[in-house]
């Protein structure tokens, strides 16, 4: 099926492709596309004619879920290519698409004669053509994310020949998924503000639009007639295939290449979108008429901000009230309803102030009933010709105020800015924060006065104050309420009345500083009180505070004082306190009101205030005393000796402090004496009574009475370790009956005194104690020195693996004490080796006393060693010999010699010699024949016997060789010649060239075949000195010898000497035959056939094979050549 189907759309694609080409295929006839009116409610108008936004984005125009509408209404937005107004169908809320929208979808062609694709060849994709999970290769022509088609879509979105720059603003992107036939068909998502619809081949009675292809269009509901359409489907079966939209009710699939319509899908925000109409601004006057069913609606968005102007209406008077606002665009009233049958709509150009009344636009349309405003849609409009978008505002209706209240006036306070602003947050009051105008007219109230508060308001758009609207002030009703008929505002008033000036508070009148008056009052000398006499500590005025700031705040009134303690009698005692009371008189604050000012007495009208002051305290007395430090003695001690006292001072007592304040010292205080009974501190303090005026005193001193000091000697000790023990002494000459004691580690004390017999230093700690006195703590020392004792170690000789003997050693004179002597002693020698001047040394000393205690660590021992001699033990045996012979190679039939053997022999103690009382088996050896052959040389001592082989090499007999050419040759100095000497030895033993016995490196000449050829080269030549030299051609089995000869060079004329310096032109040599020399390898030197530089010698030798080398290179390169146009011709009868 699917074949006939890919055959049968290979030849519609042939024939649609003609007739794309050829141009548009006429529309099929049927029904025309129409929107459906909405039956309308009473007057209201007909939804299809009037929508809010709510019905714009509901289930109004919404298809259901087969693809069909109640209700279909149409927009007109944009404008299509041939500058017409593009009219959409409105299919209600993406929810794909965020904040208020609506999906659109062109309810005709907005351009024609686009193809899908201009090209059949597969793409390469590109990021542009959609979003993968994972990115493709190449797509199909019919692929939309890369069509020719997208690009269309996406250049008329922001062309402003199709949408102005504020229109394109109010299309939003809408997200959609289309499938790739190419890649196993996945899907990939598109992102454009137009978009094409989504088709089914197989299910061709829908489209479908929106994100996730979410909303059905049915092909019978909203397309029943008119042009093709493309599609963004891809047809299943060919790349070249797209599906398109054909009149009346299925879907189709078109060569890519056809040139259709397009009608898109868009989604319009509607956040700033009021309502749609389909009604018509008068562009002048006024206009009105009947809506059809076919028209398309117009947005309508807010206006607010553009200051188009207000309309208000009255739907008991029918009046509509229009104020044009400030914009310079066109404005114009629209009133919109319905007479039960048709819709209709009157509008008319506004530019002021004009009220229509509803019986106006009753006439205009002709109509039977009246008109009900309520069930009407009013609203002012103006269109910006730039961005081609209407804004409105709509209108509110006339509601009365029947009462205001006004709240937040401060009430007049004395000496306080008065209010300037109210509140009035009745409905309908557009002054929320209105003005208040005083009478009379301060801006600070004052004092007891009568002020009267007007406030003007006025009334919202949309209300009016009512003849009989009552008001309150903070929530009192108003003095008066006043409609004022020529700008329909309302006057307020309320009238308010001050206080008298508060005294806030009062401020004491002046006293002594610190309360504490400076005179002694009632003594001889001063006044009898504090407030009879002239006596002005105490003040005459106490200051008052008046509240708020008007000048002046303070103001200082007279006082009266009484004596308020003790009935009125003052207590002259120094220190006493004695109560005062001040009085402002009632009479003083008949003006001002004082009732709330601490110290008001209500019963009297007065102010007062008591006051309490201490008399002036008693003169001191001097009593001095300085806090002192003695030493314990025993005696008593007089302590008047550390005060000093004032002579107006009364009668002085002495005593010791105690208790936690007291001293620690311990002792009893008589009168002035004191009795130590233990040192430390004492706090004595002496007292004075008071004595007139003058004040009773008390000085404390501190004595510190401190230990007394003990008088002593100790003294160390220091010996030389003998034996017996020894302390350290201590001798205490004051006070009398100290107590001594002893301790070696300081902490534990007793009476003996520790005795040390043993090397060492000892501490030992003494503690001298006595009361009231400071113990003497210290220590002395013990000290032992070690005895210096020497132990010598005798000379001892012995033969090699013998012991020494331990008990040869000596101890020094007066070495040990009496009673000590060595238990343990170890005598080690130096080596076991045999030796002349070898040591022993001692060591592992140990001495003991009679009881058998170790003393070593008493004494400082000095270890000396002895001398040590270990000589060869002549009854060992040899452990083994060696033998060197001087000459080891010899020619067969030589004799051999054993004169120049030289044998040593080897012992276990490392003692050797040579000897000659050796053997050999020389006359079991065969030397007439060559090969190595072994000699033995064999000793023997104390019953053992040793051998070593020697290995003597025999070389076969040499073969005589002997010089052929150039023997005795001769060479000038300063010349560039050569020496050639020829030997008859075979070339391939030729081993070197000895010049003078030494064998010369082989870059001093050239070595050659014929049958050996050897040419000396210029530069080794030139090194020789004067003179015959010995030469020699060495072969691997024997030489020839001759020598030639240097001579100074006498002149320039050599030519009766050939080239190579040999005695005649001959080389003597029967193969001397040169080889060609290369033209490259050739000088300009005229003696450049004598050169022997490397690069121009020829060092081959010569074969006997004449034939030319370019020759046989020329003949290769023949061959090779023939080879490669054989293998040429092969190829080619390969190739056919």
């Amino acid at each position: 099926m699917r074949r006939l189907k890919h055959n049968f759309k290979k030849g519609m694609a042939f024939v649609l492709s003609l007739a794309m080409v050829a141009g548009l295929v006429p529309a099929m006839s049927g029904g025309a596309n129409t929107v459906q009116a909405a039956t309308g409610s009473g007057t209201e108008p007909s939804v299809t004619a009037y929508a809010t936004k709510t019905q714009l984005m509901g289930d109004t125009f919404k298809p259901d879920a087969n693809g069909t509408a109640t209700t279909k209404g149409k927009l007109v937005f944009g404008k299509n290519s041939s500058g017409n107004p593009q009219e959409w169908y409105i299919l209600g809320k993406d929810d794909g698409v965020s904040e208020d929208n609506t999906i659109i979808f062109a309810a005709n062609p907005i351009a024609t004669g686009q193809k899908f694709n201009s090209s059949t060849s597969n793409k390469s994709f590109a990021s542009s053509f959609g979003v993968y999970a994972s990115n493709p290769s190449e797509v199909y022509p019919n692929h939309y994310g890369a069509s020719d088609l997208r690009v269309a879509l996406q250049r008329m979105a922001t062309n402003t020949n199709y949408f102005t720059t504020a229109e394109q603003g109010l299309m939003n992107a809408t997200t959609v998924t289309t499938k790739d036939t190419k890649n196993s068909s996945v899907t990939y998502t598109t992102t454009d503000k137009l978009y094409a619809l989504q088709g089914d081949y197989d299910n061709n009675q829908y489209l479908w639009a929106g994100t996730d292809d979410s909303t059905v269009l049915a092909m019978s509901s909203y397309w029943r007639n008119g042009e093709w359409f493309w599609l963004r489907s891809p047809d299943d079966y060919g790349g070249i295939y797209a599906l398109f939209a054909d009149q009346g009710d299925y879907v189709s699939s078109g060569d890519v290449r056809g040139g259709i319509a397009v009608q898109p899908t868009s989604n319009l925000d509607l956040s700033s979108v009021l309502f749609a109409s389909a009604a018509t601004a008068a562009s002048s006057d006024t206009k009105s008429e009947k809506i059809t069913d076919s028209a398309a609606m117009t947005l309508r968005l807010d206006g607010t901000g553009k200051d188009i102007g207000t309309v208000t209406y009255n739907t008991t008077t029918g009046d509509i009230k229009v104020v044009k606002g400030t914009t310079s665009q066109t404005v114009a009233l629209v009133v919109q309803g319905n007479d039960g049958t048709n819709d209709w709509y009157y509008s008319k150009q506004i530019t002021g102030t004009e009220t229509i009344n509803a019986s106006d636009i009753k006439s205009a349309l002709s109509l039977t009933s009246d008109i009900d405003l309520s069930a009407c849609k009013i609203w002012l409009e103006t269109t910006d010709s730039t961005s081609n978008l209407t804004y409105a505002v709509n209108a509110t209706d006339i509601i009365s105020i029947t009462s205001v209240a006004i709240t937040d006036i401060d009430i007049p306070v004395s000496n306080t800015a008065l209010d300037t602003e109210a509140s009035c947050t009745t409905e309908g009051v557009k002054s929320t924060t209105p003005q208040i105008t005083w009478t009379p007219s301060d801006t600070t109230a004052g004092y007891n006065t009568r002020y009267t508060a007007s406030i003007t308001l006025t009334a919202a758009t949309g209300y009016e104050f009512a003849d009989n609207v009552t008001a309150t002030v903070s929530g009192n009703t108003a003095t008066s309420v006043t409609k004022n008929a020529a700008d329909d505002t309302l006057t307020v008033t309320k009238e308010f009345t001050t206080d008298k000036r508060k005294i806030e508070s009062v401020a004491t009148p002046t006293v002594p500083e610190n309360n504490t008056f400076t005179a002694y009052y009632g003594y001889d000398g001063y006044d009898t009180t504090p407030i009879s006499g002239t006596n002005t500590e105490l003040g005459k005025t106490a200051t008052v505070t008046f509240e708020g700031t008007t000048s002046p705040t303070t103001e200082d009134m007279a006082v009266t004082w009484t004596i308020e303690s003790d009935g009125g009698v003052y207590d002259k005692t120094p220190e006493a306190e004695n109560i005062f009371r001040w009085t402002i008189p009632e009479s003083a604050l008949t003006n001002y009101n004082a009732a709330n000012c601490q110290g008001y007495d209500t019963s009297t009208g007065n102010i007062t205030g008591t006051i309490t002051v201490k008399n002036k305290a008693a003169t001191p007395v001097a009593i001095t005393g300085t806090d002192s430090s003695i030493t314990y003695t025993g005696e008593t001690v007089d302590v008047s000796q550390y005060f000093s006292i004032d002579n107006n001072a009364g009668a002085a007592t002495y005593t010791l402090v105690t208790g936690t304040n007291g001293g620690t010292g311990k002792g009893t205080l008589s009168g002035t004496t004191l009795t130590v009974t233990q040192t430390g501190t004492f706090k004595i303090k002496v007292s004075t009574v008071a004595n007139g005026i003058f004040a009773a005193g008390e000085k404390t001193v501190t004595l510190t009475v401190d230990n007394g000091t003990i008088l002593y000697t100790a003294t160390d000790y220091s010996t030389t370790y003998d034996g017996q023990p020894h302390s350290i002494s201590v001798s205490v000459t004051n006070p009398e009956g100290a107590a001594v004691t002893y301790s070696t580690d300081g902490i534990t004390y007793g009476s003996d005194n520790p005795s040390f017999s043993n090397e060492g230093t000892y501490t030992v700690y003494y503690r001298i104690t006595k009361d009231n006195y400071t113990t003497v703590e210290g220590s002395k020392t013990v000290t032992i020195n070690k005895k210096p004792v020497t132990i010598t170690a005798q000379e001892q000789d012995i033969v090699w693996g013998k012991d020494i003997n331990q008990s040869l050693y000596t101890v020094s004179e007066d070495g040990l004490i009496t009673g000590d002597s060595i238990k343990e002693i170890t005598l080690t020698p130096s080596t076991t080796d045999r030796t002349e001047n070898g040591t022993i040394s001692v060591s592992g000393v140990k001495i003991e006393n009679a009881a058998g205690v170790d003393v070593t660590a008493n004494y400082d021992i000095t270890m000396a060693n002895g001398n040590l001699k270990i000589t060869h033990n002549t009854a060992l045996a040899p452990e083994r010999i060696e033998a060197s012979k001087t000459k080891t190679t010899y020619t067969a039939g030589d004799t051999l010699n054993v004169d120049d053997l030289a044998v040593t022999v080897y012992y276990a103690d490392g003692y050797s010699e040579p000897v000659q009382d050796y053997t050999t088996n020389v006359f079991a050896i065969d030397m007439s024949a060559d090969g190595d052959k072994i000699l033995t040389v064999s000793y023997t001592k104390n019953g053992v016997t040793k051998t070593k082989d020697i290995t003597i090499k025999v070389n076969a007999a040499l073969a005589s060789y002997k010089i052929i050419s150039g023997a005795d040759s001769e060479w000038k100095q300063n010349t560039d010649r050569t020496i050639t000497i020829g030997g008859n030895g075979e070339f391939s033993k030729f081993e070197s060239v000895k010049v003078d016995g030494s064998i010369i490196d082989a870059k001093n000449y050239i070595a050659k075949e014929g049958s050996t050829i050897i040419i000396l080269k210029t530069d080794y030549l030139k090194t020789l000195s004067v003179g015959t030299h010995s030469f020699e051609i060495v072969w691997a089995d024997g030489s020839a010898v001759t020598s030639f000869k240097v001579s100074k060079n006498t002149s320039d004329n050599e030519g009766s000497k050939d080239n190579n310096g040999n005695k005649d032109n001959s080389n003597d040599n029967p193969n001397s035959n040169p080889a060609a020399v290369p033209d490259d390898k050739k000088t300009n030197d005229s003696n450049s056939g004598n050169n022997t530089d490397d690069s121009q010698q020829i060092t081959a030798p010569q074969t006997g094979d004449n034939s030319h080398l370019m020759l046989w290179v020329t003949l290769l390169a023949a061959s090779l050549a023939g080879l490669l146009a054989l293998l040429s011709v092969r190829m080619k009868k390969d190739d056919e």
